[in-house]
């Protein structure tokens, strides 16, 4: 692929890993201010999907551009409890 196309999945995948991380910080807001906790594991599982699918997105966009595999580590995923603690 050319190199804007991998420039471009670049910037996605940054832009992926800010919203990742604004969802982590508004988690720990909430538990700060000592929201419902029903409310923050809805917020924090939420962000967890969120997490999951940019992450297949951008397995596909990084196959399609040429980029090459995805090398990101999953065996720090809780399947009962998710990721948000290790966000």
């Amino acid at each position: 692929m050319n190199d804007e196309i991998r420039r471009s999945v670049h910037e996605v995948a940054e832009a992926m890993t800010h919203v990742n991380q604004a969802f982590h910080d508004y988690v720990e807001e909430l538990t700060t201010m000592g929201k419902d906790a029903s409310e923050i594991k809805t917020v924090a599982k939420n962000a967890d999907t969120l997490k999951d699918s940019g992450h297949i997105y951008m397995s596909w966009a990084r196959h399609y551009a040429g980029i090459g595999g995805d090398e990101a580590s999953t065996e720090d995923i809780d399947e009962d409890e998710g990721r948000i603690a290790d966000f």
